[in-house]
């Protein structure tokens, strides 16, 4: 299998905080969150309202904890359709059972959002190459299957990987695409068997690590998560990605450690606020001063410490080198706040 299974992180931890008016509205509410496929909530994300045929309706962007509302609605079929950087659009669909009207109060519908990371094809991977001699019956079912999880028709895709290991039970590809395919459908510890699986046949390979890494990540136990994704740059070192996603975990444990605020723990805590800070820069360089993210994990690093200036500073830099950024108009709120220029 030639793609990896690797998310980006969430955006800075600053947002604009959600304001529904404080009156009671009549008609439908439609209530969300976003996510990455981490498990992270992401803030700052924009979020679209639209009708049935696409048309754009209403826009918002989701609060530091993800989370995003349309109220006052009338209409009984709707899209909520969600974009942020380096992830695929997402796009639901929400019905109601009937219009609003004086006798029939409005219903509230809840949508869940999981972003997934654009995938491209790796770049610097290890030269080391792990060669199978594979039955031409289950390489079959595996291609199959990653064109119908391509659809989006996981249960099919997962069955023809099964069918796959069958044929082949040390089918490494098999493995590690099940084990990519169960932990996008929230089957955390059926992933983690089939990832073990895939490592068991072939421990060199950097990107089961990887999605060991996001489980982790899933399951909050970031600190883990941080330790398994520096194997995967041992096995990988010149790899931006995974870089990215160790600062990443590291910044999540920060958290965890800040709620703490016992002297241990915040030691502890600007250790891993440190490395993170080191990694970001780590991945930028490896990317070619390509991954403009950096500057938006740099900024929360920045803000956690209490540097409101630096922060803002950096989300400059990621708009700088991100004009066309579609929640561009947030981070511009964000550097307003941060600098102290909004009440």
């Amino acid at each position: 299998m030639k793609r990896r299974a690797i998310a980006r992180a969430a955006f800075i931890f600053l947002v604009l905080a959600l304001s529904p008016s404080a009156k009671a509205q009549q008609g439908h509410v439609i209530r969300g969150k976003v996510r990455n496929s981490a498990g992270v909530n992401l803030p700052r994300v924009t979020v679209d309202l639209q009708t049935g045929t696409g048309a754009l309706i209403e826009q918002t962007v989701t609060n530091n904890e993800g989370d995003f509302i349309f109220s006052g609605l009338s209409e009984t079929s709707y899209v909520v359709a969600a974009g942020a950087p380096d992830y695929n659009s997402v796009a639901e669909r929400v019905d109601f059972l009937k219009r609003t009207s004086a006798d029939q109060p409005g219903e509230t519908r809840t949508v869940e959002i999981t972003l997934l990371p654009k995938v491209s094809a790796p770049q610097n991977r290890a030269a080391t190459t792990f060669v199978q001699n594979v039955p031409p019956a289950a390489r079959s079912a595996l291609e199959r299957a990653l064109k119908l999880s391509k659809q989006g028709k996981p249960d099919l895709a997962q069955a023809l990987m099964q069918e796959a290991i069958k044929l082949f039970p040390d089918y490494f590809d098999a493995h590690f695409a099940l084990g990519n395919e169960l932990m996008k459908a929230g089957r955390l510890n059926e992933a983690i068997a089939e990832l073990e699986q895939a490592r068991r046949v072939n421990s060199k390979d950097d990107r089961v690590y990887d999605v060991f890494g996001l489980i982790l990540m899933q399951q909050k136990k970031y600190a883990v998560a941080a330790a398994v994704f520096a194997e995967a740059a041992r096995l990988n070192p010149t790899d931006p990605q995974t870089q990215l996603l160790r600062s990443l975990a590291l910044i999540e444990q920060a958290n965890l450690l800040n709620s703490a605020q016992t002297r241990d723990s915040l030691a502890e805590r600007d250790y891993a606020l440190t490395e993170a800070e080191n990694g970001l820069a780590r991945a930028y360089e490896l990317s070619g001063h390509k991954l403009a993210v950096v500057y938006l994990h740099r900024a929360r690093i920045y803000e956690k410490r209490g540097d409101r200036a630096r922060a803002a500073a950096e989300l400059e830099q990621y708009l700088r080198e991100a004009p066309d950024a579609n929640n561009a108009d947030a981070i511009r709120a964000a550097i307003k706040k941060l600098r102290g220029l909004t009440g």
